[in-house]
């Protein structure tokens, strides 16, 4: 089952395979299929092309310089522009009044279903064989992260997805809870 043995790919062949756009294209309406209650369809998907990558690269390196040194910042750098696709996936602000702290809130309900839409694009992908791995590190955050890429303001990252063909595939890793730990039963 795609659910049971999607993983997290860290090391991608370095061209995308053949068919790539018709799966993305697949893996982004299965996306737009996530739970979304209030029906906002808040999601949005950026398919970054080579200047873009470039720019988002150079701009982790200068981050990963400043707190690590220049060595690592040019490693992280020669690692990052080798990933073959790039997806940043944004949420589409909301109504500004809601908060994030109140569970009621059509902020939270956005954010929620922009993760449920990428999780159901990373397991259509992997069903065509294509492995992702979805990065929340600080450049996504970063304040020039949005002009690198080329962001509308009305739009907040959620996470960078990487896509291709997995060099390796991992093991499945070892779960510290049971599903006894985690499914609680209540009369």
């Amino acid at each position: 089952s795609v659910l049971l043995s999607r993983r997290t790919i860290n090391d991608f062949e370095s061209d995308l395979p053949a068919g790539w756009e018709a799966a993305l294209a697949k893996a982004v309406t299965a996306a737009t299929f996530a739970p979304n209650h209030k029906m906002t369809e808040p999601w949005r998907f950026h398919l970054l092309g080579p200047e873009a990558i470039e720019r988002v690269c150079k701009l982790n390196a200068e981050i990963v310089s400043e707190s690590k040194g220049p060595a690592a910042g040019e490693k992280k750098l020669a690692r990052w522009l080798a990933m073959p696709g790039w997806l940043v996936v944004t949420c589409v602000r909301g109504d500004e009044s809601t908060s994030m702290d109140d569970p009621t809130s059509l902020a939270r309900e956005n954010y929620a279903a922009v993760c449920c839409a990428v999780q159901n694009l990373c397991l259509s992908l992997h069903g065509d064989g294509i492995g992702t791995k979805w990065t929340t590190g600080p450049v996504n955050f970063h304040p020039s992260f949005n002009a690198a890429v080329g962001l509308p303001e009305n739009e907040y990252v959620v996470g960078t997805l990487w896509f291709g063909k997995a060099a390796k595939f991992p093991q499945a890793p070892k779960k510290k809870l049971s599903i006894d730990d985690v499914l609680i039963r209540h009369e």
